[in-house]
């Protein structure tokens, strides 16, 4: 059947599903994890470090990149997940038998120069040991189990419909790597392998969460100093000082593009926390856990124990939210008052030049007064000028004064109509400017 042309990321995007499969377990087996943090300059040298491994056991590392890998290296199997601030390679090794848990790490048999170059820095290094179970032998006791783990902090439950047991101290050991004991029940391989991955998801999602927590700390230090300078310009704003408004403004600018700046650095480190505690939270979801008489659960530990940094990273950000928000309503009055005053001021000003108009227009008005006495003065002089010499030359017997007085009547209305339409007109643009 012939169809229409792909969407150019149909494939990619259909494929997003499967970019995350379980690893296929069969216990006995050994993995060992390492998650690290890498810049922009790592990210770029890890296919490279990548190829070199595979070099290492004959094998060809495809030239196009990509953000999760499987491969079979024959002494163990490699996963690469590269998520967008973090790596994780996952090292499983298949076990004849596990006599002593931890006796033989996987990361024993990775190449030690390659492993310890590998580009990034190690936030999670962790020791997987899956032992095969049975749901009906009974399982070690806590005491055999608490000989690998540091006692106080032993936690453990029974995962998913399987009870599979799993076991932690949550701990870094002396080697620089903390522990989890499985014991599955399950005969799926794909069970084990979803076992596997939201365990080692909990062990690297709670560190990412818990990246932002130094930062919290700092901030939340400086929270009573922010608060306090942000008080003493509101009090400034609300009961007077000897700051104009002006100057308080730029005060309050100043102090919003402190507060702004201090926002823009944390912002996306808070909202990953965010994330990755969500994700911490799924994960322990997924694991359906049910408790181990003596030993809190996975959940219960860390729910306990990570619940001050949680509140302290929220702090933070709240804090930073509730100051923004202070110093918004803050400027937002001063602004407001700012523009009553000037508004008051504005219509003072317009008052002012209205009288000033007021007063140039009666001065008009004189003036137009004056120049039609001025006109009609000198046009009736003109005339009698005029008659004069008219009666002279033909000798005509004409009254001079007569003339004059009898002109003045229509000289002035020539003269009012000419000079008094432009006081008139400026009476009519007064009336419509008031």
């Amino acid at each position: 059947m012939n169809l229409p042309e792909d969407y150019s990321l149909r494939c990619e995007l259909n494929d997003e599903v499967h970019t995350h499969q379980y690893e296929k377990l069969n216990p006995p087996e050994r993995a060992f994890c390492i998650a690290l943090l890498v810049n922009e300059a790592e990210r770029a040298k890890e296919w490279e470090h990548l190829a070199e491994l595979c070099k290492i056991y004959g094998l060809t590392l495809p030239e196009k990149e990509s953000k999760n890998l499987h491969m079979d290296m024959g002494e163990f199997r490699l996963k690469v997940e590269r998520h967008q601030e973090f790596t994780r390679y996952t090292f499983v090794r298949r076990q004849g038998r596990i006599d002593a848990p931890f006796s033989d790490p996987a990361a024993n048999h990775v190449p030690d120069e390659w492993l310890s170059t590998i580009p990034g820095k190690t936030l999670v290094a962790a020791h997987v040991d899956i032992m095969r179970g049975d749901p009906l032998d009974a399982p070690p006791s806590l005491a055999e189990i608490a000989a690998y783990f540091e006692t106080d902090t032993l936690a453990g439950s029974r995962a998913g419909s399987s009870s599979s047991l799993v076991f932690t101290d949550f701990r870094i050991g002396k080697d620089g790597f903390s522990r989890f004991l499985v014991i599955a029940n399950s005969r799926l391989p794909t069970q084990n392998g979803r076992l596997l991955l939201r365990i080692l998801d909990v062990e690297t999602y709670r560190m990412l969460a818990l990246i932002a927590l130094p930062e919290a700390r700092s901030l939340i230090a400086k929270v009573p100093a922010l608060d306090a300078q942000l008080t003493t310009i509101t009090d400034a704003i609300s009961q007077g000082s000897e700051m104009n408004d002006e100057a308080l403004l730029e005060d309050i600018s100043k102090f919003a593009a402190q507060l702004e700046s201090l926002t823009s650095s944390t912002y996306y480190r808070f909202a990953a926390t965010r994330a990755y505690f969500g994700v911490v939270a799924n994960r322990l979801a997924e694991l359906r856990e049910t408790p181990i008489e003596g030993i809190p659960t996975l959940g219960g530990f860390l729910n306990r124990r990570m619940e001050p940094a949680r509140n302290t990273c929220e702090s933070a950000g709240k804090s930073l939210d509730q100051l923004s928000n202070r110093i918004s309503h803050a400027s937002q009055l001063l602004r407001t008052r700012i523009d009553v005053r000037r508004e008051a001021q504005n219509q003072d000003l317009l008052a002012a030049l209205n009288r000033r108009f007021h007063l140039q227009l009666r001065l008009q008005q004189t003036v137009g007064r004056l120049t039609i006495a001025v006109f009609t003065y000198y046009t009736v002089n003109l005339i009698g000028y005029v008659s004069d010499a008219l009666a002279v030359h033909f000798h005509w017997a004409l009254n001079t004064v007569e003339i004059e007085a009898a002109s003045i009547p229509f000289v002035a209305l020539i003269a009012y109509f000419l000079v008094g339409r432009k006081v008139r007109n400026a009476l009519v643009n007064s009336e419509f400017l008031n």
